[in-house]
C-alpha cells in the first residue's frame, strides 16, 4: 500500500494535529519520563532505566525549529510533504528526496537534543563516578543509498547493519576510544 494512501498516513496527518509543541512529541515525553526517573532515584542502589523512544522513525516529524536547522533540503522546492518513504526504490524527485533527507536529519537533531537532556541530567547530578551509561541503536535506514528508501531489503549494507553504539563504563574509565569489535545487542547485553 502506497504511504500516501494508508490508513497509518491518514492517522498520523491526525495526529499532528494534536503535537502542537516539542513537549507533547512521544519521544520528549519518553525522555522526560526517564530524566525523571533519573532524579528521583539517583541517590538508590542497582537501578535500572531504559529509554526507548523508537526515533529516529519515520515519519520523521519534527517541529520547525529543527527543520530550520536544514534549509538546504527543507525548502519551497517540494510542493508535498514528504518525510515517510515507503520500503522500495526512490522513485521521487531530487527536491522531493532531498526533504526527506532533511526531515530525517531534523528528527535526528531532536534524538540529539533529549539524549542531551540526559546526559545534562548525569552532569547535574554526579553521576559519572558511579552510573554506567550505553547508547545503541537498532539497525540504520537507507535515505536514498543504493536507490532505496528505508531497511529490510537485501543484501544489507553498512547503513543498516553499523550502528552507533557507545558505553560509558565507570568501572573502567575508558573515554574516547574507538573499537571495531563486532557486538550484537541479543549476544553482548
Amino acid at each position: 500500500n502506497n504511504a500516501a494512501t494508508s490508513t497509518w498516513h491518514r492517522q498520523d496527518r491526525v495526529n499532528r494535529h494534536y503535537i502542537r509543541s516539542e513537549k507533547e512529541q512521544p519521544q520528549s515525553k519518553t525522555f522526560a519520563a526517564g530524566v525523571d526517573f533519573i532524579r528521583r532515584n539517583h541517590d538508590e542502589e542497582n537501578w535500572f532505566l531504559q529509554i526507548e523512544t523508537f526515533d529516529p522513525h519515520e515519519p520523521f516529524f519534527t517541529q520547525r525549529h529543527y527543520q530550520d536547522l536544514y534549509p538546504e533540503l527543507i525548502n519551497d522546492r517540494a510542493a508535498a510533504l514528504f518525510d515517510w518513504p515507503i520500503y522500495g526504490p526512490v522513485t521521487e524527485s531530487q527536491a522531493l528526496a532531498d526533504q526527506c533527507r532533511g526531515h530525517y536529519a531534523s528528527l535526528l537533531s531532536m534524538c540529539d537534543a533529549r539524549l542531551g537532556d540526559v546526559l545534562d541530567e548525569m552532569d547535574r547530578l554526579e553521576m559519572w563516578d558511579d552510573t554506567m551509561l550505553m547508547v545503541w541503536t537498532d539497525h540504520g535506514f537507507l535515505l536514498g543509498e543504493h536507490d532505496m528508501w528505508a531497511k529490510g531489503q537485501m543484501p544489507w549494507y553498512q547503513e543498516h547493519a553499523n550502528t552507533p553504539f557507545f558505553v560509558w563504563d565507570p568501572r573502567c574509565g575508558i573515554s574516547g576510544q574507538r573499537r571495531s569489535s563486532l557486538v550484537q545487542p541479543s549476544i553482548d547485553l
